[in-house]
């Protein structure tokens, strides 16, 4: 059996396996345990690394590996051969399971979690719910998403309330970030915007912390955990947050379209429901469920994503990210002209991390590196300027890290 088409699960859980394209695969195949994972077998499961280009942008979405994409293909015949609400009323008990699952993961109840489209749907409605009236005040920073800065900025125009923008320096100590949305306070604050994860610097922002601080004083806060969910481990009931919203398709690697919001059931009743949702349905997250016909193949698919991601482990994979982003920055950390924007450590971040090279700016590295070595990278900009950002995934390679180092370090000389 083909190991592009397998995968071991830690030999303590009970086997499973599941109808994946030309046949029934099991999945005890590849890891043997989760303290020694076959690295070079999960990499035979991505598609991607046989793409012509390295991919090092998986912060702004990730790819499914073989199984996922087997098991999802499967779902699209399913739901195509008979009237697609019957399959669908099939496949509510795995849409509970995968609520469930995801539930345990994050240390809150299955009634507190909606699968939705993305990041971006789920802050709109937690963003669009918040029940705030004119003269009520929004802290955010400026490195939060634009979309949901957007989406604040609607309701500044729509409900005449206001927003403080927070301009910090990050990477920061946690002292120096909490005390500047502390800082930022007023009598009229009701909600603090959070992103757990920078999306320009891939840095982890003290949220427990905030959240206790923003509390004390009555305040709620948004979580935007774009980047969190799949990548590295958190409680979110110890974090505090009030509401939370993150995409699936990122760092689990679910089917494109897939996100999760949570909303702390003290407050579920008193944010806005969905407009089209059942007017008795105000006291329950499934009044964000009635958005009519939509991909719900694409949702079922989490089954297996959730699987993938549970075989590795959450902690074994958090390790190997790390690890990987340690390879390349600390070899382009003593290159002349070379800075990196990120704190390297692991309480700080995981898989992303941003360079920049002096008089270069961040669009024309990520040409040299696409066009000059085959790199596939993002730019970002911040209060320094404009650089690139790399996200390392499960399925690089160090050969594919030393091809990075190499491209930076020679860029760095000729700029």
């Amino acid at each position: 059996m083909s190991s592009r088409r397998t995968f071991l699960i830690n030999a303590s859980l009970a086997p499973m396996s599941l109808k994946w394209g030309k046949g029934m695969v099991d999945l005890q195949q590849v890891i043997k345990t989760r303290e020694k994972v076959d690295w070079d077998a999960v990499r035979e499961l991505f598609p991607i690394t046989q793409w012509r280009k390295i991919q090092f942008n998986s912060g702004s979405a990730g790819v499914m590996p073989l199984p996922v994409q087997d098991h999802l293909f499967d779902l699209i015949r399913i739901m195509n051969n008979r009237a697609p609400y019957v399959a669908w009323s099939e496949w509510q008990e795995t849409k509970k399971s995968n609520i469930s699952r995801m539930a345990d993961m994050l240390g809150v109840s299955p009634e507190e979690l909606m699968v939705v489209r993305n990041t971006t749907e789920a802050l709109n409605m937690i963003l669009y719910g918040l029940p705030l009236k004119p003269g009520d005040q929004v802290i955010a920073a400026h490195h939060d998403y634009p979309f949901a800065l957007n989406a604040i900025q609607q309701r500044v125009k729509r409900d005449g309330i206001s927003c403080e923008l927070l301009s910090l320096d990050l990477p920061a100590d946690d002292d120096e970030v909490v005390g500047a949305y502390e800082a930022a306070v007023t009598p009229a604050t009701r909600a603090i915007l959070v992103t757990y994860m920078t999306h320009r610097h891939g840095h982890i922002m003290p949220v427990k912390r905030i959240c206790e601080m923003a509390h004390e004083k009555g305040i709620q806060v948004v979580l935007d955990a774009a980047h969190a969910f799949g990548q590295f481990e958190h409680d979110l009931r110890n974090l505090g947050a009030d509401y939370y919203a993150t995409s699936l398709h990122k760092w689990l690697n679910a089917p494109h379209g897939c996100g999760l919001l949570y909303v702390n059931k003290d407050h579920i009743n008193e944010l806005h429901a969905h407009p089209s949702s059942n007017l008795d349905a105000q006291g329950s997250i499934d009044k964000y469920e009635h958005i009519g016909t939509r991909a719900f193949h694409q949702e079922i698919g989490i089954q297996t994503a959730l699987d993938f991601h549970m075989n590795i482990g959450s902690q074994t994979k958090q390790a190997r990210l790390h690890e990987l982003k340690s390879y390349w920055t600390e070899r382009i950390a003593t290159v002349d002209r070379v800075h990196l924007h990120t704190d390297l450590s692991p309480a700080k971040s995981c898989a992303v991390a941003t360079f920049s090279i002096d008089n270069l700016s961040g669009g024309k590295m990520v040409k040299i590196l696409d066009e000059d070595y085959d790199i596939h990278a993002k730019s970002v900009g911040g209060k320094w300027g404009s650089g690139v950002r790399i996200s390392v995934n499960v399925f690089t390679h160090y050969k594919e890290l030393d091809r990075l180092v190499q491209a930076v370090t020679e860029t760095a000389k000729k700029a």
